[in-house]
């Protein structure tokens, strides 16, 4: 009986299994067919047909598809599918379906159902403001034609969320509805956003619990887009946070928690965890704010639970697989003692990458080891120490094979290869490579954001191709100034091509707009206030003269005018007037000693002073020539990493100006000689020294040291110092505006040349700190605000001269910086001592007030 029943109840299963594994397919409208899933039969395709609402090429669907007439398939079968998952893939079906139009003999025929999905007409946006549905149109980067899919809903759909989050709207509500386009043209629909911003969202207040070691001010400075209402009360200006708002944005708080984890680790804990962090929203009822901001903001609480754990400390470091460097070097340049708080980030920069170019990777990859590796293992722990073994494998030194530059569109190969560092054969090295990155931002022909040196290495030849990737910038400049001054406007106009190409002056091919790539530097300028005065000058700079080694030669001629007008009588005894005409030649090399960061430069200089009734220099030389012929020599040192924003590196330079000693060499005695006399031929000597430091201090906060001294001198006391080329100090110092030959030192919060006496002063010096914070950094453009602290002063001979003996002053600026302008900015300084001092802006278009 039990068999019975056994054989019936499996019978009774094969029978359901046998209906549920057959199905009817549909073909055409009259005729079913079955088709038995458990056993296919094979067919050849004798026909296909494409029944499809969109213009497309049968042939092109049947390629797609993978499908053609003569082809032997099984029914059903894995062709059938896989052809219509080929034209889902495609993107552009709403729906796909494979039909049997008939069976014959042993042929098959099919249709291929095909309906498009719709496509975009246009786009609207409501609830939203027209500038947000603008930036939005554009972040979405759809066209009209785009086809509609469930993806580019979502994706444009998050891209509006993410857009109002960062802006604080954490609970924004976006929806999105297709109507149909009735202007006619087919399958096309209209999409709609409606978007539901809601109330910004802000922080309340932001609470820690759990940090018994670390204080919360602590923590909250390394917050960097994540505070609460009263963050301003808690941090000081010059870390990032204080900038900004106390917006609620998930993203950046989940940033910021990891950055506290980090911070953690740096001081040794390394168990350091967030246990949780919580957010609620605050009922209005017991916000103690007006009904105004009620209305347009909601407020939430922050609660982060930390565990801190104990500290750890270094113990035993010990080195395995070096043979190159002995164990004592690498722990010199390691600098972590035995006892020093655990900071796994100090351990891995001081391995790995230091910006000072001393960890233990840069000294082999210096040396050519370019396969090197370091791998630091931690191999006890007990109790709160910690021992750690680094494993090293130093592989062989790589040479380097081919250098390759891409990119130069308008720079010349030549221009670029004789800047690098790195030549084919050499032994590879990380410092050449950077030193090469830095000399190219360095010429100001290409975007510093974009300059990326690529190593391609060859493991088993030993060799690598380095392959420099550049993109040109703007190098010419339309230099525009203005300011005013003594009670006047000023203004210059003039063109700096900082890329030019003299060789192709009589090619019009080159001219595209200009003749460009030789690195050549050409300056034509005019300056003028439009009554009292003019200036106007050319100067022409060849970089590399006979283009082997690295020694500019540079030319100018100037001339300069100042009286009291063009409209007075030139013959009367009420008009006055200075005349200046010169001509300068200089030869600057960089040298390889003591490094090769260091210039030699050499000039020599010629000017003629004609003065008529002119009593603004001196009051004992108004009339007469004057003739200034000088020999220059200076010596210069620049590591700045960067020309626009630097934040490391120093800028240092001694400048000594010589004139012969004619009054000595004729042997003349001018005691009781006319002015004319003893200043036919200028006489002096002069040094100028000024130092730049960077130092970043956190983040991108640079700090920025500066000094500038100057001592000008004479041969005999007879004929005294010269009326010419005394220093002026006070004010913007924009020296483009000074046409008499004086050399004028900057100095905010105090007016024009107020602080030297009406003469000009022999000697001075000035002291600058400023805190710089960049605002924006990019190819076009780069924003700093700053601000700082300036003393100095100057003396009419070195007998008076007290060096801290100074007038100080404190200020505020901003700079902007843009290729084709150059540095704008405008600063104001507050001068602490003397009448001369108070309130006062400081304006400057196309030069640094330095």
């Amino acid at each position: 009986m039990k068999n019975i029943l056994r054989f019936v109840l499996f019978v009774m299963l094969a029978t359901m299994s046998s209906l549920t594994l057959r199905a009817q397919v549909v073909v055409g409208r009259e005729t079913d067919y079955d088709v038995d899933y458990l056993t296919p039969k094979t067919y050849e395709i004798g026909g296909i047909t494409v029944d499809s609402d969109e213009r497309l090429d049968q042939r092109m669907i049947l390629l797609v598809a993978g499908l053609q007439v003569g082809d032997v398939i099984k029914v059903p079968g894995d062709k059938i599918s896989t052809a219509i998952d080929n034209l889902w893939a495609q993107g552009i079906f709403g729906d796909v379906k494979i039909l049997l139009s008939r069976i014959q003999d042993d042929k098959v025929f099919l249709k291929i159902f095909l309906r498009g999905r719709p496509k975009l007409a246009a786009v609207h946006f409501d609830g939203i403001s027209g500038s947000d549905a603008e930036k939005l149109g554009k972040d979405f980067d759809i066209h009209v034609g785009d086809v509609i899919t469930e993806n580019l809903l979502k994706t444009t759909t998050n891209k509006a969320k993410s857009y109002y989050a960062e802006k604080g709207f954490t609970n924004v509500e976006v929806t999105t509805k297709l109507t149909a386009d009735t202007s006619g043209k087919g399958n096309y629909v209209l999409l709609n956003y409606d978007i539901k911003k809601g109330k910004r969202v802000k922080i309340d207040s932001l609470i820690f619990v759990g940090n018994d070691q670390v204080k919360t001010n602590k923590l909250l400075q390394k917050m960097k887009g994540t505070h609460d209402v009263h963050y301003a009360k808690k941090l000081f200006f010059w870390t990032k946070g204080f900038w900004s708002r106390s917006k609620y944005r998930e993203f950046e708080l989940n940033d910021d928690l990891t950055k506290i984890i980090d911070y953690y680790n740096e001081l040794g804990y390394r168990d350091a965890r967030i246990v949780s962090d919580t957010v609620w929203n605050v009922d209005p009822a017991d916000l103690n704010i007006s009904a105004k901001k009620k209305k347009r903001q909601d407020r939430v609480k922050v609660k982060v639970a930390l565990y801190e754990g104990r500290p750890y400390y270094f113990r035993n470091i010990t080195f395995s697989g070096n043979t190159v460097y002995s164990s004592e070097t690498l722990a010199q340049h390691l600098r972590i003692n035995k006892g020093d708080p655990y900071n796994r980030t100090t351990l891995e920069t001081n391995l790995t990458y230091n910006p000072s170019g001393t960890d233990i990777t840069s000294m082999y990859m210096d040396n050519g080891y370019l396969f090197f590796s370091v791998t630091p293992v931690e191999v006890a722990v007990e109790n709160d120490s910690i021992d750690i073994e680094i494993r090293i494998v130093e592989g062989k030194q790589a040479r380097i094979r081919n250098v390759v530059v891409e990119g130069n569109t308008i720079t010349n190969d030549k221009i670029i290869y004789r800047e690098l560092h790195t030549k084919p054969g050499d032994l590879f090295s990380r410092d050449a490579v950077l030193r090469s990155r830095r000399e190219l931002v360095t010429l100001g022909y290409f975007k510093e954001e974009s300059l990326i040196p690529e190593p391609h290495p060859d493991p088993k030849n030993g060799t690598v191709d380095i392959v420099y990737k550049v993109e040109e910038n703007q190098t010419s400049q339309l230099q525009l100034q203005g300011g005013y001054g003594s009670g006047m406007v000023i203004g210059q106009i003039g063109i700096q091509l900082n890329n030019f190409s003299a060789r192709n002056i009589f090619n019009k091919k080159a001219w595209h707009p200009l003749p460009a790539g030789d690195g050549q530097k050409l300056n034509l300028n005019a300056v003028t206030n439009g009554t009292y005065y003019y200036a106007v000058s050319a100067g022409f700079t060849e970089p590399w003269l006979g283009g082997k080694r690295p020694q500019s030669l540079g030319i100018s001629v100037s001339h300069n005018l100042i009286s009291n007008g063009y409209w007075a009588d030139k013959g009367s005894d009420n008009y006055y007037s200075l005349r200046i005409t010169g001509a300068n030649i200089s030869l600057t090399r960089r040298l390889k000693w003591p490094d090769d960061y260091f210039i030699m430069s050499q000039s020599l200089s010629y000017k003629h002073y004609f003065l008529n009734h002119y009593t603004s220099l001196t009051s004992y030389f108004t009339d007469g020539h004057s003739n200034d012929l000088a020999y220059s020599i200076g010596f210069s040192r620049n590591s700045l990493d960067s020309p626009i924003y630097p934040r490391s590196g120093s800028e240092i330079s001694i400048q000594g100006f010589a004139t012969p000693p004619f009054s000595l060499i004729s042997g003349k005695d001018f005691s009781s000689a006319e002015a004319s006399d003893k200043y036919r031929w200028l006489e002096y000597y002069k040094v100028n020294v000024r130092g730049s430091w960077m130092l970043n201090l956190i983040g991108d906060v640079v700090l920025n040291a500066r000094f500038r001294f100057g001592y000008m001198g004479y041969y005999n006391n007879a004929i005294g110092p010269s009326p010419f080329g005394r220093y002026y100090v006070g004010g913007s110092g924009l020296s483009s505006w000074v046409l008499d030959g004086r050399e004028v030192i900057p100095l905010r919060g105090y007016g024009d040349y107020k602080l030297s006496p009406d003469d000009g002063a022999s000697i001075f010096d000035r002291y600058t700190l400023e805190l710089r914070q960049p605002i924006v950094e990019s190819a076009s453009m780069t924003v700093f605000v700053l601000g700082f602290l300036e003393g100095g002063n100057s003396w009419s001979s070195i007998k008076q001269f007290q060096p801290f003996k100074l007038y100080n002053s404190a200020g505020v600026g901003v700079r902007l910086y843009m290729p084709m302008f150059g540095l704008i900015g405008i600063d104001w300084g507050y001068g602490f001592d003397g009448v001369n001092g108070g309130s006062q802006f400081h304006f400057c278009i196309g030069q640094s007030i330095d």
